[in-house]
């Protein structure tokens, strides 16, 4: 069970534990004047996944916080309702894990808790290859490109706009199934090339991607690994890359709407076939983009409020 500590005054918080399963709900009993409904969305407890918990307070908050994995959640208001997604990430050693969550009155008050989480082993695969040697190892010259082009990602993963930009659930960028599993190692001629950290779909040289949700265009560009790159800033510490476009449709700085066309697919970079590859980065961690869809299943927005 969570443990409580009080507050400065007699507030309290209660939350009867943090349910497993997809669009599970739990009641809580009434202690002095304030009681939370919390229910939690995640396709499984393991490393790489997507969480989402919804609070619903008996009475109005000034603010929530939450945090888990040394990552802060992110954490909106929609109407009565509040909001923390997190993820899990893929370093997680299996056990008992926390999630903290911080709420404060309107008047000032505040209380934390402590909600625990059993992490489940991740059944990962391993991928041994034969491959060409310059799918192994880059050519010494191209280093400085792929050092200075890795330095630009991690400062565009850094720095998402504070204010969220998407609403409601993602969709997938293409019609069809993934075809390779989020966090892969892969053996290419007996070499681990590490974690595969994105989902990656079928698609046709030339087959429409779109965005999986609002945010506004910080990167198009032509990278070694990716070839012909795009990002999008959906605010709040959540952004999506997309990779190998044959053809990008759009700029940096503008912004899409879910469904807008972001290029064609196609196989650019150090790939050996057409197809899409899609990465998230959420409050610095690396998620299955999947899971985030699951997560996010079935989430209806009532108001366009945000904290």
């Amino acid at each position: 069970m969570p443990t409580w500590r009080r507050g400065n005054r007699k507030l309290w918080l209660v939350v009867l534990g943090l349910l497993l399963c997809v669009g599970s709900v739990g009641r809580v009993a009434t202690v002095d004047d304030l009681t939370l409904e919390v229910a939690s969305r995640a396709r499984a407890l393991q490393p790489g996944e997507a969480i989402l918990l919804t609070v619903t307070p008996s009475h109005p908050l000034a603010s929530l916080e939450g945090a888990g994995f040394d990552h802060a959640a992110a954490v909106w208001q929609d109407g009565a309702r509040w909001f923390a997604l997190t993820g899990i990430p893929l370093e997680t050693t299996p056990g008992a894990a926390t999630i903290a969550l911080k709420a404060t009155s309107l008047d000032g008050e505040s209380t934390t808790s402590t909600v625990p989480l059993t992490i489940a082993t991740a059944a990962f695969e391993t991928r041994r290859l034969k491959v060409a040697e310059r799918f192994v190892n880059p050519p010494k010259s191209m280093i400085p490109r792929i050092t200075r082009e890795a330095e630009t990602l991690a400062a565009i993963f850094a720095n998402s706009q504070p204010e969220r930009i998407w609403r409601n659930g993602f969709r997938r960028p293409v019609p069809g199934q993934s075809t390779s599993s989020f966090g892969r190692l892969s053996v290419l001629n007996g070499v681990s090339r590490g974690r595969h950290q994105g989902a990656d779909f079928r698609a046709a040289t030339g087959t429409p991607v779109v965005a999986p949700n609002a945010g506004r265009i910080v990167l198009v560009a032509n990278h070694y690994f990716s070839g012909q790159t795009v990002i999008i800033d959906h605010g709040g510490g959540l952004l999506s890359l997309f990779a190998h476009f044959s053809r990008v449709a759009v700029t940096p700085g503008i912004m899409v709407k879910t469904g807008d066309r972001l290029g064609d697919a196609g196989a650019t970079g150090r790939v050996t076939g057409p197809h899409v590859h899609w990465a998230v980065r959420l409050q610095g961690l690396t998620v299955d983009p999947l899971s985030l869809i699951a997560a996010l299943d079935g989430l209806d927005e009532r108001s366009n409020s945000v904290r």
